[in-house]
């Protein structure tokens, strides 16, 4: 069955509660490192600090007047209009009233796709018919600070402009807008004085729903369609949107698109991502391992005539990239990994290895001496309060239930931890010293797919499914983690190992889909088959004979 005939679950819900006392000593902190001889990403990762803080107290219904005028002042110093007023910011900060619990959200541009909030900037450069007066509107979460940027940017280029944000609801193909009595103010002022109006977000996503309930919402209050511009992250395809007549609607109004290239360090030249890194470690294709290639971080490799040749990945901006900064460097003192190095734009680097991706053929009992200690590592480096048990056990039970399995699950979390999430064999590599050493070990295990924060028996099951360990190998494995960590998961495994497995088979099945018409699509297939297999194998089958190769 394709998983386009399927509603398979493998994307998390990233929203959380925090203290907005919290965030503000997050961002007063941020604020308090600026001096005039700060870089770019200092400025930068306060801005998003404020912009999340921002749209958090919008969200909870909080008047954000002075969280706007903060942020919008970090924005217009990143843009390099002004230097930001220190003690000014401060003290709005430390006097405004905040709500006691917020929700927010991971902004995926910011952590994942390398979005920098500077194209938003410089993206008004591409309207020079834009009038005087630019009223902007920022579409929340992301587009609380992508809006405060193409703010900026209108006042660098001289133009008059304010900004308000919107938070549109509904079912996610059919967004609706109304606007509040303080917006709709908002917006007469902006059109007495024949302002052009902004909708900014990035995306659009499937639906482009969210755009044009704003857009529309517009409209409705007689802005002319012709005042009205859609600032989005990259070029929209009108005809795939899923929202309700979605093209025609689109086609209503003017879609401007920021620049995609990317900003990264000025060494990294060649690009590897995408899956290319595969064609530098395997001599022969049909031993690539599959790779979801859309979703996979950006990588590049330095020039050789630079010296040393290092990895570049993304990591993420702001707060974002420095927790998986602090991860890496964790793992590699632990001597588990490589030593990364931190650089601009939310990149970290590391050195280009002598060595060779690994296989399930390379299990011995060093290499399972290896893992056992990684995982006990782990789950006493990474220790957490924020796992979702719920959320896991939905994701299982219902993706068991699309697949047509009848496998029963039931997940316990007794040791919760930010997990690796990529244990398989390939994510290892084997130095020309026959030191075996983790490759991205601090993103995966708190993204945007499952599992999230969990037990490290999520990573166990990894190992045993991924290095295909036969029962007496698992067996070995598991005792050995338990020895050095002091924590016995007999009781929960083999519900871990239902869970991960079933989780790898409807991601590949959902990356083959949307790998459409690629030599991807193939691999992704072929990998869905083998975790479906197993599960089929162990249905109704003894506890103990999970992790034993077919």
């Amino acid at each position: 069955m394709s998983a386009g005939a399927l509603n398979l679950l493998v994307f998390r819900e990233g929203r959380r509660g925090v203290s907005g006392e919290a965030l503000r000593s997050r961002l007063l902190e941020q604020i308090a490192a600026l001096t005039e001889s700060s870089c770019q990403d200092d400025v930068l990762g306060a801005l998003l600090c404020a912009g999340e803080l921002e749209c958090a107290a919008a969200d909870a219904g909080c008047s954000s007047a002075i969280l706007r005028e903060i942020t919008d002042d970090l924005a217009e110093t990143l843009a390099g209009l002004k230097k930001s007023s220190q003690p000014d910011l401060l003290k709005l900060l430390s006097t405004c009233s905040l709500p006691e619990q917020v929700s927010i959200s991971v902004a995926e541009g910011f952590a994942y796709y390398a979005l920098h909030p500077l194209a938003y900037a410089n993206v008004v450069r591409k309207l020079p018919a834009l009038g005087q007066v630019v009223a902007v509107i920022g579409i929340r979460s992301i587009g609380t600070t992508l809006s405060a940027m193409a703010a900026a940017g209108a006042q660098k280029e001289g133009k008059q402009t304010s900004r308000i944000t919107v938070r549109p609801q509904g079912h996610p193909y059919n967004r609706e807008l109304r606007f509040s009595g303080d917006q709709q103010e908002f917006i007469t002022r902006a059109l007495a004085e024949n302002a052009d109006f902004l909708v900014v977000d990035e995306g659009p996503g499937l639906s482009g729903s969210s755009f044009l309930a704003v857009a529309e919402a517009l409209a409705e209050l007689n802005v002319p369609r012709q005042k009205i511009t859609v600032i989005c992250g990259h070029e929209p395809d009108f005809g795939q949107f899923r929202a309700n007549n979605g093209e025609q609607r689109a086609q209503n109004f003017r879609w401007v698109a920021v620049d995609a290239t990317p900003r990264c360090p000025e060494e990294a030249t060649d690009f590897i991502g995408g899956g290319n890194w595969r064609e530098r470690l395997y001599s022969n294709q049909s031993a690539w391992p599959e790779s979801w290639t859309s979703f996979e971080r950006l990588k590049f490799l330095s020039s050789p005539r630079e010296g040393e040749i290092r990895l570049y990945k993304f990591a993420g901006l702001g707060d974002y990239g420095a927790e998986v900064f602090r991860r890496e460097q964790r793992v590699a003192e632990a001597e588990f990994a490589a030593e990364p190095r931190n650089e601009s734009d939310g990149f970290m680097s590391y050195p280009w290895l002598s060595a060779r991706p690994m296989s399930a053929a390379d299990l011995n009992e060093d290499v399972i001496r290896r893992l056992a200690e990684y995982c006990a590592f782990r789950a006493n480096a990474f220790a957490t309060d924020s796992a979702d048990l719920h959320g896991l056990q939905q994701m299982a039970a219902h993706n068991l239930q699309q697949l047509g399995i009848d496998l029963p699950v039931s997940v316990q979390i007794e040791r919760p931890v930010i997990v690796d999430g990529r244990m398989q064999p390939h994510e290892w590599l084997l130095t020309v010293n026959c030191n075996m050493l983790k490759t991205d070990s601090g993103s995966h295990g708190d993204d945007h797919f499952f599992p999230g924060p969990t037990d490290i028996a999520w990573d166990l099951a990894g190992a045993i499914v991924e290095w295909r360990m036969n029962r007496q190998q698992t067996h070995v494995f598991l005792e050995s983690y338990c020895l050095l960590s002091g924590d016995n998961p007999a009781g929960r495994i083999n519900d871990f190992v239902v869970a991960y497995t079933t989780f790898r088979a409807a991601y590949c099945l959902m990356a083959a889909n949307a790998l459409h018409g690629s030599e991807e699509q193939r691999r992704m297939e072929k990998a869905a088959a083998i975790y479906r297999l197993a599960l089929e194998q162990h249905a109704g089958a003894a506890p103990a004979s999970f992790g034993a190769s077919s």
